[in-house]
């Protein structure tokens, strides 16, 4: 019997210890199992956050992406509207160089007209040069009575040179009858009958 009670308060004691092992074991796990709930829970919260994070920068991204897709559509539009003007000022341009070349050419027509005239006006000048020279010449030839009488006296001696000439033709020549006196050709008389001799008075002086 007493064996017996030796072995009863031996497994008790052993079944006590096992209990107690077991318990801190169970402690432990326990333990274990809520610091690894913990760590859970904060990662759980950490990824929570980044969620929320992550979730804000999408809202951001989404955001920034209409912005983005508003500025598109303006820049779309604002480079059509440029593209239109462009395309206007280009074909202005064309206008304006065309324009430009018909100046061009009007210039050079302008300039040689420009040249003839200033050629017209220089002959022009020369020939009033010379008319002017002219009238004062026969100005002070006309005014002086002297020159005058020497013109009339030139004169003179001129239509009798040529009466002379014409009497000496008309002897070398054959006289047909019944012409007075007179050389004819092709049936008109080629002398004339009289000579009259005009002089004008000089005029007066200014």
């Amino acid at each position: 019997m007493k064996n017996y009670g030796v072995i009863l308060i031996a497994l008790l004691i052993g079944i006590t210890i096992f209990s107690v092992f077991k318990y801190l074991s169970s402690l432990k796990e326990r333990y274990d199992l809520l610091n690894t709930l913990n760590q859970i829970k904060e990662q759980v919260t950490a990824l929570k956050n980044e969620k929320q994070n992550l979730s804000q920068e999408l809202e951001k991204e989404k955001e920034l992406e209409q912005q983005l897709n508003k500025e598109n559509l303006g820049l779309k539009e604002s480079l059509k509207v440029n593209e239109e003007k462009l395309t206007k000022l280009n074909a202005d341009f064309a206008q304006t160089q065309q324009a430009i070349e018909q100046l061009n050419s009007e210039l050079v027509v302008l300039k040689t007209e420009n040249t003839a005239l200033k050629e017209k006006e220089d002959n022009l000048k020369i020939q009033l040069a010379e008319v002017t020279q002219e009238k004062d010449n026969l100005k002070a030839r006309l005014s002086s009575i002297a020159e005058l009488k020497k013109a009339i006296k030139e004169l003179k001696r001129q239509m009798r040179k040529v009466s002379l000439d014409l009497k000496q033709k008309v002897k070398n020549e054959k006289i047909f009858k019944g012409n007075r006196g007179f050389l004819i050709k092709d049936g008109k008389p080629t002398y004339p009958m009289r000579v009259k001799i005009e002089v004008a008075p000089a005029p007066k002086n200014e």
